[in-house]
């Protein structure tokens, strides 16, 4: 009661607060936004009596006799010497004075040394004005950096020449004009070719940053509208251009803090928590000598709720009255009658399949330990048979999953069925694998076993109206003759399993050839490892990045997964990625990669980095109808954007099914993902079939690549696959790229993308954000560390 009056009291009072903080804070912001607009008239009002200043101040020069008779003379020297010294009393930083006919016929100050084709384009539109309405001014990019530039004509009574002169827009203007205007005032220049630069600022260091990080890939037009009276990072921005064309601007941004502004009201905040406080303390101390009647009940309904979160409940609450205390206890026991029951429940289901009934790998493999304990005891032998049933997955894909499933629950009856002893074991252990444990049966009893329980698996079922062929591989493994713990004889079993359905044979008892015959380089052990590889978290997950040729930028990388295994180390993919597609182990470890790999780049992008990333499917994956769904559920589950995402898929994709694999990849499209056609000229599709499909990108194949700068027949091909790829609207991204003149190579023939150990060795995830952070010229080195690492 104390806690619930004392939130109630807190929640209202931080409701009146937040009320007060949310009128306070907009007052503020209108206030500021008209701060703003005064201050930009001020500003500009202060631009125009300036320029109105200058003119006259240029006027003084123009009307000397001396200047105009040394201009009607040519003599250059006074004429320099007059701009320079006129210049030099007024501020001026760049003097030129232009020729009747256009041409520049003497400078001094900052234009002496810049080229005279230049300042005339400079300021050839000014000295156009003034010549149509006697004087000019604005504000113009000249070497890069904006000036107020004035124009006055020299008059002898007619104009026989221009005086141009140019007054720096710095940090000493900015500071001035912010110190009339009372706001944060910024000038910065854009020039098509070379982009945006801050001239000047009042800003911080920090807050220069973030306007060059905001301009940064806009245009001028963009960039006022970006800006244009808006709140970002505690500042109400105002942007307008002092001078636009297609080629240069200059904008005046002016900026206002609400920080700054709030803080009048840091009194007022004070003073309304002080008086929550006090009002919050005075309600505590007024509950507790209320609460005192009724603690004693509430301190052992407490002490029976901690009881029953230890898990004790045998032992009800202590008996109440007829009050709501009572009323209380009694619900109290109600839910610990209802938990205990529910307990048992989940017992049960943490050790049966749900769908079948049967006992789960959990319970298998506990009776499993306690057999051979018992057997090792009285020396009896223990056979395992794990059944693997044939063509189940074309069940699945040609009648449904909701036949699929009672398919195996016919199977699951079939098998506690063809059992003649209760002290055997039948077990679904996942899928469409079941498993069989035999006491104190050797191996010759095991297969007649196996081969009732097959006899009894083959007769034909009916379901859904649907007449089903079924069957099994079956494989037997015994201890001792066999293993002699139960790991490595359910690893036997599993070897006797696959080899019994590779050869097609009905059952097969293991021999010591057998792990060997399914891969002459890899033991079959590696089955049941790499299925549970994700579970004990011995994938990890590596970065290789890709450089962006048009800007040699890299924020885009492609995710490769590593097994780093408990006995044989760190397995590249091609040790482990072929075996998990011959056991079906290859999506599980595609989702794994993908959920991790969106986890990732979620988190890097909450850090700043704005990263992309390229994810590998194989052909099994890029067939599967739960593809698409499941892509959706981990977005969802790791806050990802499919945006983020290309998803690479193979030319062996497309031909195996290609109206299947365009249907999923259109879906996957209009999710967001960007599709990548992966090791492009390695396979045989055609281009019709390329076209249909709705990818973004194409990966030349790294076997082109890695000799482009020395076979003649290479170049041509990755020519050709260039042009071939932009004509069809695609971006390409060439792999394996190994020096840096291959690098320079590609980017003269406009490949896009480019990605190999030259450009970065995969990494670490950690490891990886230490790259990219790095400048360009330090990742080469670390490229090339981690390559003599990796090799």
């Amino acid at each position: 009661m104390i806690v619930f009056v004392a939130l109630l009291l807190v929640a209202s009072q931080v409701l009146v607060f937040l009320a007060i903080d949310r009128a306070v804070s907009s007052n503020t912001l209108v206030s500021v936004r008209e701060e703003i607009a005064v201050g930009e008239r001020i500003f500009h009002r202060l631009l125009r009596e300036r320029s109105d200043q200058l003119i006259t101040a240029a006027r003084l020069l123009t009307s000397d006799f001396a200047f105009r008779q040394a201009i009607a003379s040519g003599d250059q020297g006074t004429i320099a010497s007059a701009l320079n010294n006129h210049g030099s009393r007024i501020g001026a930083e760049k003097m030129v004075l232009v020729g009747p006919d256009g041409r520049i016929m003497a400078t001094a100050g900052a234009t002496a040394t810049t080229a005279p084709a230049a300042s005339a384009t400079a300021f050839a539109e000014l000295v156009a004005d003034a010549a149509r309405s006697g004087t000019a001014s604005g504000i113009k990019l000249s070497d890069g950096e904006p000036s107020q530039v004035v124009v006055v004509p020299v008059l002898a009574p007619a104009p026989i020449g221009w005086v141009v002169l140019g007054f720096s827009i710095d940090a000493r203007l900015a500071e001035e004009l912010s110190a009339l205007t009372s706001l944060d005032i910024s000038f910065a220049g854009w020039q098509r070719d070379r982009g945006w630069t801050l001239a000047a600022s009042t800003l911080g260091a920090e807050r220069r940053e973030q306007l060059r990080h905001t301009l940064a890939d806009v245009s001028p037009t963009g960039a006022i509208g970006r800006l244009a009276t808006t709140v970002a990072d505690d500042h109400v921005t105002s942007a307008s251009a002092l001078s636009i064309d297609d080629n240069h601007a200059v904008l005046a941004i002016l900026q206002r803090s609400m920080t700054e502004a709030l803080a009048r009201f840091g009194s007022l905040r004070e003073i309304l928590l002080w008086l929550g406080a006090i009002s919050l303390g005075a309600t505590i101390v007024g509950s507790l000598l209320i609460a005192r009647s009724i603690s004693r009940p509430v301190t052992a309904l407490v002490a029976f709720a901690q009881r029953l979160e230890g898990g004790d409940y045998e032992h009800g609450p202590p008996p109440g009255g007829n009050d709501e205390l009572g009323q209380l206890a009694t619900a109290f026991n109600s839910m610990r009658q209802a938990i205990s029951a529910r307990e048992q429940q989940i017992k049960a289901m943490a050790y049966h399949d749900s769908l079948t009934g049967l006992p789960n790998r959990v319970l298998f493999n506990d009776r499993l330990h306690q057999a051979i304990g018992v057997a090792q005891r009285l020396d009896h032998p223990v056979s395992v048979m794990l059944i693997d049933l044939n063509r189940f997955k074309e069940v699945n894909d040609t009648l449904g999953h909701y036949v699929g499933d009672l398919l195996l629950r016919e199977v699951a009856v079939r098998l506690r069925g063809a059992l003649a002893r209760a002290s055997d074991t039948a077990a679904r252990l996942g899928g469409d694998e079941f498993a069989v444990l035999l006491p104190a049966v050797g191996a010759a009893k095991a297969q007649e076993v196996a081969q009732r329980l097959r006899q009894a698996l083959m007769q034909p079922v009916e379901i859904e109206g649907h007449l089903l062929d079924v069957d099994g591989s079956i494989g037997v493994a015994s201890f001792p003759q066999h293993a002699d713990e139960p790991n490595l004889l359910m690893s036997r079993a599993d070897a006797a399993m696959y080899v019994c359905k590779r050869r097609r044979l009905p059952c097969v008892v293991f021999e010591d050839g057998h792990e060997a015959e399914l891969d002459g380089s890899e033991t079959l052990a590696l089955a049941t490892e790499l299925r549970q590889a994700a579970e004990r978290s011995e994938f990890r997950l590596y970065y290789q990045p890709r450089v962006d040729l048009s800007r040699r930028g890299t924020m885009h990388a492609e995710a490769l997964v590593r097994w780093q295994h408990p006995q044989r180390g760190l397995l590249m993919p091609n040790e482990f990625i072929p075996f998990a597609e011959r056991t079906d182990c290859i999506h599980a470890i595609t989702l794994w990669v993908i959920a991790e790999a969106f986890a990732q780049v979620a988190r890097w992008r909450n850090q700043g980095l704005p990263m992309s990333l390229s994810i590998n499917l194989s052909v099994r994956d890029l067939l599967s109808e739960d593809l698409v769904p499941e892509l959706q559920q981990l977005l969802q589950n790791h806050g990802a954007s499919a945006q983020w995402f290309v998803l690479e898929i193979t030319e062996s994709a497309i031909m195996d099914d290609p109206e299947r694999t365009r249907k999923i990849a259109t879906q996957l499209k209009n999710l967001g993902f960007g599709l990548s056609l992966d090791d492009f000229g390695s396979g045989y599709s055609s281009l019709a079939q390329i076209k249909r499909l709705p990818v973004t990108e194409i990966k030349i194949d790294q076997s082109f690549v890695a000799k482009v700068t020395t076979e003649r027949d290479d170049l041509a091909i990755v020519r050709s696959v260039i042009d071939l790829a932009h004509n069809m609207n695609l971006e390409v991204v060439a792999e394996g790229v190994e020096s840096q003149q291959a690098l320079d190579l590609l980017q003269r023939l406009c490949c896009d993308h480019a990605q190999g150990y030259h450009v970065g060795i995969p990494m670490p995830a950690k490891d990886f954000e230490q790259w990219i952070r790095r400048p360009r010229t330090a990742r080469g080195e670390i490229a090339m560390a981690y390559k003599e690492i990796d090799a």
